[in-house]
């Protein structure tokens, strides 16, 4: 089922018994509808970084849970809307788990919660967010039962401080999946003349990061500099895993591809090439 509330553009789906279930859209609708009401009643606190949110009790659990995620990445230079997406499809996931489906997929504009009772096999694909074209990369899931995975990057819908075409992060929710791969990210970045940065509040006056000098223009990078970036990024999902944050994360850029370890981690996730004639290059 494809819903459009608000902000939110929600591709669901899910199994019951093995069969295909038929999901009500009223009731999907007044779902969304709810969570993102409680969303927009507490903005003005959403929209501070989050080490200068000293108490959660009173707001909503939407709030709770965004504010939560991203304390456990950075929470000096995050603010909970980096969860913002990832919270949403966790809590919509949890709603019709709790109704006993199998197997549920929840795509909040590609920020994905999946719920996998059977830990099935999985794959996922990686899109191109430049261009909404699926790339030659799949992330196959082995015997994972609850999980979320996120991508940012330069382009898509979020600003980034960074310049990576695509960085996905998969964790043990969408809520942290999401301000994780935001986290990455920012830090997959360099100073050259090819990368052109502007306020944020430029280019979005409501934005939670108003002072923040993002990424509006990357232009041709040399060799040296796109390794540069990869190298950051690599070391900041690295940080990540070591903490158990995530369980993996992906980075790519011009055309390079490089992948967290997981040598002495879960087999279960695996990064595959679709294509095998694909030009982009793989690096752990």
């Amino acid at each position: 089922m494809y819903v459009e509330v608000g902000p939110a553009s929600l591709v669901i789906t899910g199994e019951k018994d093995g069969e295909a279930h038929a999901f009500l859209r009223e009731e999907v609708e007044d779902l969304v509808a709810g969570i993102l009401r409680n969303i927009r009643e507490c903005l003005p606190v959403l929209r501070q970084k989050a080490c200068k949110i000293r108490n959660v009790s009173a707001l909503p659990e939407v709030a709770k849970r965004m504010t939560a995620a991203v304390r456990m990445i950075d929470e000096t230079t995050l603010t909970p809307m980096a969860a913002v997406a990832g919270t949403v499809a966790d809590m919509i996931k949890e709603h019709f788990a709790a109704q006993g489906l199998d197997l549920l997929m929840v795509n909040n504009g590609g920020d994905l919660s999946i719920f996998n009772a059977a830990g099935r096999t999985l794959t996922v694909g990686i899109g191109d967010i430049m261009t909404g074209n699926a790339t030659p990369y799949v992330i196959r899931l082995t015997d994972t039962r609850d999980l979320g995975m996120a991508t940012s990057g330069f382009g898509g819908r979020s600003l980034t401080l960074g310049i990576a075409d695509t960085v996905t992060a998969i964790a043990g929710s969408g809520a942290v999946a999401d301000a994780a791969a935001t986290y990455i990210c920012n830090h997959a970045t360099v100073a050259a003349d090819a990368v052109k940065r502007v306020a944020a509040v430029l280019i979005d006056p409501e934005t939670d990061i108003p002072d923040e000098e993002v990424t509006v223009e990357v232009g041709p990078l040399t060799d040296a500099l796109v390794t540069e970036a990869l190298v950051k990024a690599l070391k900041t999902a690295d940080t990540l895993t070591d903490r158990n944050i995530i369980d993996y994360a992906v980075m790519a850029l011009k055309g390079i591809i490089v992948t967290t370890d997981t040598s002495n981690k879960s087999k279960n996730i695996t990064l595959e090439v679709q294509d095998g004639n694909q030009k982009d290059r793989h690096h752990r």
